[in-house]
């Protein structure tokens, strides 16, 4: 069974998303794939969303630390799976997960 936790970053990102209407053969509702968030900057813009706070370098430019970089590549990795979860439960409320079945793609996941 899988298992996911909701949390109130993972809510504010896709409150931020930047959705627009895609070019494919019918069209369809896309998060914009190079710039989710409005600009090109993943992580500065998951940085700025979720208000880390981060150190300037040698020549005062603004610089996001490897582990700042990694978790904002992971939690915006994740948002596609707390994105299923919004949709099916039709819900914004944090917390514990669990997909009912375990075939690829089961859509039923439930709080627990």
């Amino acid at each position: 069974m899988l298992k996911f936790t909701l949390t109130e970053d993972h809510i504010k990102l896709l409150e931020n998303a930047y959705v627009e209407w895609s070019d494919g053969e019918n069209g369809d509702p896309a998060i914009n794939s190079k710039r989710p968030y409005g600009n090109s900057s993943v992580a500065y813009d998951v940085a700025e969303i979720l208000g880390w706070s981060y150190g300037k370098d040698e020549e005062n430019y603004e610089e996001l630390s490897s582990e700042q970089l990694y978790q904002a590549d992971k939690i915006h990795r994740e948002t596609k799976t707390a994105l299923q979860i919004i949709l099916q439960t039709k819900s914004f409320i944090p917390g514990n997960y669990e997909k009912e079945k375990s075939y690829l793609h089961s859509t039923k996941w439930r709080l627990v």
